[in-house]
C-alpha cells in the first residue's frame, strides 16, 4: 500500500472535525483521478431540496390535494425500499407535467436563491472547495432531479452532477421520471459508471453523505464519510470504520435560539438609544450617534452570544476610509457595530429605512439610502458620502451591493471605489469569513459562535482614474478571494496538481470490512435466544460448524486469517452490552483489544484419530457456554485426525445470526485457492466503541418513546388503505389469527419416546449425495428440504418401531426464512412453523406430498411472521426468566427440529487447506433432535444434535436415519 493512502487507513474510524476532514483532503493525493462524490440533500443542505419546491407548488396551488395526500401518506408509510422511492419521487414529479423545462430550469434557480442557498452547510462548502483545489474530480451525486441540485452545483464551481433523469418530451415536462432513480442501488451503479468513463480511481477517492439508504453509494469509494448520519448510516459507519462528522444545522433553531436573537436586537436597539440620549447631553448629534453604535454593539453583541476574533484590527486606525466588507449576512450590521464602533456612516438599501427601530437609528447616523434598481439615483444618493468623508466621517459599503445567496463571493460594484476616489481616502477591506454560519441570508435566528474577521491593509487612492478603475475593482477583489480562500495560513505552501500515472499498478480495493451484521443492537428475536439461556441453561443457542480440512493448516497462518477476518467482519470485535434492568434490546459494542489466545485453540488427538473421537471433542467444546463478555465466537483446531487431515470447528451464538447468515459470511471468509491473496482488502482495526448499561437503558427509552407517536401515525395511514378493501382485510386478520394459533399454542400430541429431557448434547453425522436427494425429492413432487423432512420422519419411523414405541405423530418444527433480497447480510430474519407429521406412514413419496403441502401452505400465510408482528415488540422488555418460560414453552414442545441451507458450490479453502465436509450443528431450544443439513459442493453433510435423554440409542438412530434418505434417494433411480 503506498504512502498517498495511509491517511486514509490509519486513522479512518470515529467522529471527525471539519479540520480533521480539510486535513484528510490536504494530504490525499491530487489530480482529477480522484473523485469527490458527494449526496446532495442532507448533506450539502441542510434538509431536502424537494421542500422548497413543494412548499412553492402549494402556494400556486400547482399540486392537488390528493397529490399532496399521496405525498404525505408514503411519507409517513416509510420510503424503505427502490419501490416506496419511485412512489414517492413520482407523486412529487406530477406537479411539473405540462410545464417547459426552461420553466423549471428558472423556477430551480429562483427556490435556490429565494430558500436552499440559504441552507447550504457552510462546512460542506469548505470542504467541496477543498477538493477543487486539489484538483479532484467533484461531482454532486443525488435522488433529487437536476433543476433542484444544477443550481448549487454551478453556484460551487462543481461541473459534474449525477441526478435522476426527468422526462422531456419536445421540451415540456410529463411529470414521469425519464429512467432510473439515482436511490440506494441505483446511485451506486451510477458512480461506478461515471468513474469508469472519466477514468476515476474510486479506491483513492472520496464519497460523503447522510443517508441510511447511501450505504451502497459509500461503498463504492475508498474513502467514505458518514456526514450528519442517520441512526442507520451511523451504525454502517462504525461498522465499515468511516469517519463521522456532524455539521451545525442551518435550521431556525429553538428556544434558546429564538431568545437569544431577541435579546440580540433588543440589545442592539436598546444600546444604541441609551447611547444617544447619553450622548445627546454632549450637544454633538455625532458623539451621540458614536456612543449608540459602540453601546449598541457591545450590548447586542453579548445578549446574541456573538465574538469577533479580529485580525489585522491595527489597520481600523485608518481613518477616514471607506470600509468595504463582504455581505454574507444580515448579522454584519452588528459586527460592523462592535468592530469599528463609531465614526463612520453607511450605505443600504432604501427599504431598510422604514424598518422599525432600525430605520431611525440609520437615519440618525446620516445612512444614505441607495435605490438599486435605479443606477442614476443610486450614484446621486452617494454624493452626500463624499462630503462626509472630507468632514472625517468614514464610510461603510458593500461593494457586492447585496448579501450573497452562498459563501461565494459575489461580482463588485464599483460605486464604493468612485467615491473613494473623489474624497481622497483609502480604502480598507474587512474580510467577514463566517458570519452567515450563525445567521444565513433569510434566517430569523442568531446562532451563537464566534465570527472571524480579517482587516486588510489600507489600500491608498492616491492616483486612481476613471480609466484604470475597473482593474482596481478587480485587484481588490482579488485579495477578498484569497484571503477567504487562504483563511487557515496554508496559501504559503503551492498545491502542485499532478494527475496519477497508467504506471503506477493496479490499485487495492476499497480497505472497508464486509457487509456484514452491521445492525447496532439486537432485534426481539435475538433478544429472546439470548436471554432465554440466562433462565434455563437447556436453552443455550450455541451454534457449531464443523469443517473437515485436507490437510490440517498451518497453526500461525490459521491464526493470522482470524485476526484478518475480525476486521473484515466487526461483528467478531463487538460483546453484548446488556441495558441495565435487563430490558431493552441489547448493544452491540467493539472491544478495545481481541484476545485471540482465548477465541483461536487448538488440541490434538490420540491415536488413532477417528471421526468418533473428533465428534466427541467438537460435542463437548460446542455445548459450552460463551463468554457473555468477550465477542461471541470461538474457534477450535483439533489435530490428529487419521490421514493427515484437521478438524476446523466455529462456535457463535445464535443472537449473532441465522443459519442463512453464518453460510453467507462462510462464503464471504473463505478462500476459491489454497495461495494467499495479496491484493485482499486490509480494512483497520475498528475503533473501540463505548456503551454502559445505563446508557444503553437510556438510549432505549427515548429512542422508544421518539418512535412510538410515529410507528402508530403510520400503523394509522396503513389502516386508512384498509378501508377501500374491507373484506379484504377482515380475511387478513382471520388469517393472521389462525396463523397465531398454530404457531403459538403447544400441539397437541407428540412422541412419548422422545418425551425426557436432559440438556446435555451429543453429535452425530451423516452423507448424501446432493444430486441423489434432489432426484428423490423431484420425482415425488417436492424440494430437496421437502425430501429432507420425508427421510427424517422415515428415520424416527423406523428408531420408534425397533425401540418396541408405538407410531405416533412426530411434531416436527421449521424454520422459515424471512430474508429478502436486499435485507443487510447477518443477523436473524426467520419464523417457525410446526408440522405434525404422522409415523405410521411407511411410503415415503406420499410422506413428500403431504409434507409439501403443509410447507408451502405454511410459506403463504399471511401471519408466517407472526412470532415478530404479535410478541416481537415486546420481547425486549420482559426480564429473562419470562422470555425463558415463553421461548422454551414454544421450542421444547417439538421433537425434532430440521433445518436445510444451501452452501458452496466450488471449492473452498481456509488458511492453504481445502475444506472437503462442512457439518454444520445447532442447538436444542428444549427438543429432543436438531438435525441440519448443509450442502458442499456436491454433499449434503447433515449434522445431528440430539438429548441424550430423549434419544437413548444416537448411533441406533443415525443408521434409522441414513436409512431414510436411501428411501427418498431411491425414489429418483
Amino acid at each position: 500500500m503506498s504512502s498517498e493512502q495511509e491517511p486514509a487507513t490509519t486513522a479512518r474510524a470515529g467522529e471527525w472535525s471539519e479540520e480533521q476532514l480539510l486535513a484528510d483532503v490536504e494530504a490525499a493525493p491530487r489530480g482529477p483521478r480522484v473523485g469527490a462524490f458527494f449526496d446532495f440533500d442532507g448533506t450539502v443542505i441542510d434538509g431536502y431540496s424537494l421542500a422548497a419546491f413543494a412548499r412553492h407548488h402549494l402556494r400556486s396551488l400547482h399540486v392537488t390535494p390528493a397529490d399532496l395526500g399521496q405525498l404525505l401518506l408514503t411519507g409517513l408509510r416509510g420510503v424503505t425500499t427502490e419501490e416506496d422511492f419511485e412512489r414517492f419521487t413520482v407523486a412529487g414529479m406530477k406537479a411539473w407535467a405540462g410545464r417547459s423545462e426552461d420553466e423549471l430550469v428558472e423556477l430551480g434557480e429562483r427556490l435556490f436563491v429565494q430558500g436552499i442557498a440559504g441552507s447550504l452547510y457552510p462546512e460542506a462548502w469548505r470542504l467541496v472547495t477543498a477538493h477543487l483545489r486539489a484538483g479532484h474530480t467533484v461531482v454532486l451525486a443525488s435522488s433529487a432531479t437536476r433543476f433542484q441540485v444544477e443550481p448549487a452545483a454551478r453556484a460551487m464551481g462543481v461541473e459534474h452532477i449525477l441526478v435522476s433523469p426527468v422526462e422531456i418530451v419536445d421540451g415540456i415536462c410529463t411529470g414521469r421520471p425519464g429512467g432510473p432513480l439515482l436511490w440506494r442501488a441505483g446511485k451506486a451503479t451510477a458512480v461506478r459508471a461515471f468513474a469508469e468513463e472519466h477514468g476515476i480511481d474510486l479506491t483513492r477517492s472520496f464519497a460523503y453523505s447522510n443517508g441510511d439508504e447511501d450505504v451502497p453509494f459509500l461503498r463504492t469509494a475508498g474513502r467514505s464519510r458518514a456526514l450528519n448520519p442517520g441512526s442507520g448510516l451511523e451504525a454502517a459507519a462504525r461498522h465499515y470504520s468511516w469517519p463521522i462528522a456532524r455539521f451545525r444545522s442551518r435550521g431556525r433553531g429553538g428556544p434558546a435560539e429564538l431568545a437569544r436573537t431577541a435579546a440580540g436586537i433588543g440589545g442592539m436597539l436598546g444600546g444604541f438609544a441609551t447611547g444617544v440620549a447619553i450622548g445627546a447631553l454632549s450637544g454633538s448629534r455625532r458623539e451621540a450617534v458614536d456612543l449608540g453604535i459602540t453601546l449598541g454593539g457591545e450590548l447586542g453583541s453579548a445578549l446574541a452570544g456573538v465574538r469577533l476574533d479580529v485580525q489585522g484590527a491595527e489597520h481600523l486606525a485608518t481613518r477616514p476610509a471607506v470600509y468595504l466588507f463582504n455581505h454574507q449576512s444580515q448579522l454584519d450590521v452588528l459586527v460592523l457595530a462592535k468592530l469599528l464602533r463609531g465614526g463612520f456612516t453607511a450605505v443600504a438599501k432604501k427599504e431598510l429605512a422604514n424598518t422599525p427601530g432600525f430605520g431611525l437609528a440609520f437615519r440618525l447616523a446620516d445612512v444614505a439610502f441607495v435605490d438599486r434598481g435605479d443606477p442614476a439615483k443610486a450614484r446621486q444618493a452617494l454624493e452626500p458620502a463624499v462630503q462626509r468623508l472630507r468632514e472625517g466621517i468614514s464610510l461603510v459599503i458593500a461593494p457586492e451591493g447585496t448579501r450573497s445567496a452562498t459563501p461565494n463571493l459575489g461580482p463588485f460594484k464599483k460605486g464604493a471605489f468612485h467615491v473613494a476616489m473623489q474624497a481622497g481616502v483609502p480604502v480598507v477591506p474587512i474580510v467577514i469569513r463566517n458570519a452567515g454560519e450563525l445567521m444565513w441570508r433569510g434566517a430569523a435566528t442568531i446562532h451563537s459562535g464566534t465570527v472571524q474577521v480579517r482587516v486588510l491593509p489600507p489600500i491608498p487612492t492616491d492616483g486612481w482614474t476613471v480609466e484604470d478603475i475597473d482593474a482596481r475593482v478587480a485587484e481588490v477583489r482579488a485579495q477578498y478571494l484569497d484571503t477567504l480562500a487562504n483563511w487557515s495560513g496554508r496559501s504559503d505552501r503551492p498545491v502542485e496538481v499532478t494527475e496519477a500515472g497508467a504506471d503506477d499498478g493496479a490499485a487495492a480495493p476499497p480497505a472497508t470490512p464486509l457487509d456484514w451484521g452491521i445492525s447496532p443492537e439486537m432485534n426481539p428475536l435475538e433478544t429472546a435466544m439470548w436471554r432465554a439461556e440466562v433462565a434455563d441453561p437447556r436453552l443455550r443457542s450455541n451454534v457449531t460448524l464443523l469443517e473437515l480440512l485436507e490437510p490440517a493448516p498451518e497453526w500461525e497462518r490459521l491464526r493470522g486469517a482470524h485476526e484478518w477476518a475480525s476486521r473484515m467482519v466487526p461483528r467478531m470485535r463487538q460483546r453484548v452490552v446488556e441495558p441495565a434492568l435487563g430490558v431493552g434490546a441489547p448493544r452491540w459494542v467493539t472491544v478495545a483489544e481481541l484476545d485471540l489466545e482465548h477465541h483461536v485453540r487448538r488440541v490434538r488427538l490420540e491415536a488413532p484419530g477417528s471421526m468418533r473421537q473428533l465428534l466427541d471433542v467438537v460435542g463437548e467444546f460446542a455445548a459450552a457456554p460463551l463468554d457473555r463478555d468477550r465477542p461471541l465466537w470461538e474457534v477450535l483446531l483439533v489435530e490428529g485426525l487419521e490421514d493427515g487431515r484437521a478438524g476446523y470447528v466455529v462456535k457463535t451464538h445464535h443472537s449473532t445470526t441465522d443459519g442463512l447468515g453464518a453460510v453467507q459470511l462462510m462464503s464471504l471468509l473463505h478462500s476459491r485457492t489454497a495461495e494467499h491473496d495479496p491484493s485482499r482488502p486490509e480494512p483497520p482495526v475498528p475503533a473501540p466503541g463505548d456503551a454502559s448499561p445505563v446508557g444503553v437503558l437510556r438510549d432505549q427509552i427515548v429512542g422508544t418513546a421518539k418512535s412510538v407517536p410515529l410507528a402508530a401515525l403510520r400503523r394509522g395511514v396503513g389502516a386508512l388503505g384498509t378501508l377501500r378493501r374491507p373484506w379484504e382485510a377482515a380475511t387478513s386478520a382471520v388469517d393472521a389469527a389462525r396463523s397465531a394459533t398454530s404457531t403459538l399454542s403447544p400441539p397437541k400430541s407428540g412422541s412419548s419416546l422422545l418425551t425426557p429431557r436432559g440438556g446435555g448434547w451429543h453429535f452425530e453425522v451423516a452423507e448424501v449425495p446432493l444430486a441423489d436427494l434432489k432426484a428423490g425429492s423431484k420425482a415425488a413432487g417436492g424440494s430437496l428440504n421437502d425430501g429432507l423432512l420425508a427421510a427424517v420422519v422415515g428415520g424416527f419411523r423406523r428408531y420408534h418401531e425397533r425401540l418396541g414405541a408405538p407410531a405416533e405423530t412426530l411434531t416436527l418444527g421449521i424454520p422459515i426464512s424471512l430474508r429478502a433480497q436486499d435485507d443487510p447480510q447477518g443477523g436473524n430474519r426467520f419464523t417457525g412453523a410446526r408440522l405434525p407429521a404422522s409415523l405410521a406412514e411407511p411410503d415415503p413419496a406420499t410422506r413428500i406430498k403431504a409434507i409439501r403441502e403443509f410447507v408451502l401452505s405454511a410459506r403463504n400465510e399471511s401471519g408466517s411472521g407472526v412470532l415478530d408482528d404479535l410478541v416481537g415488540p415486546i420481547l425486549g422488555w420482559l426480564p429473562a426468566p419470562v422470555i425463558g418460560a415463553l421461548s422454551g414453552s414454544l421450542t421444547s414442545a417439538n421433537d425434532v427440529q430440521v433445518s436445510n441451507m444451501p452452501g458452496v458450490s466450488h471449492p473452498v479453502y481456509i488458511a492453504g487447506s481445502r475444506i472437503v465436509r462442512m457439518f454444520p450443528f445447532g442447538p436444542l431450544p428444549g427438543c429432543a433432535a436438531m438435525i441440519t443439513l448443509l450442502s458442499h459442493e456436491d454433499t449434503c453433510c447433515i449434522g445431528i444434535n440430539v438429548d441424550a435423554a430423549a434419544v437413548t440409542d444416537p448411533g441406533g438412530l443415525v443408521a434409522d436415519l441414513q436409512a431414510g434418505l436411501d428411501e427418498v434417494v431411491a425414489l429418483g433411480r
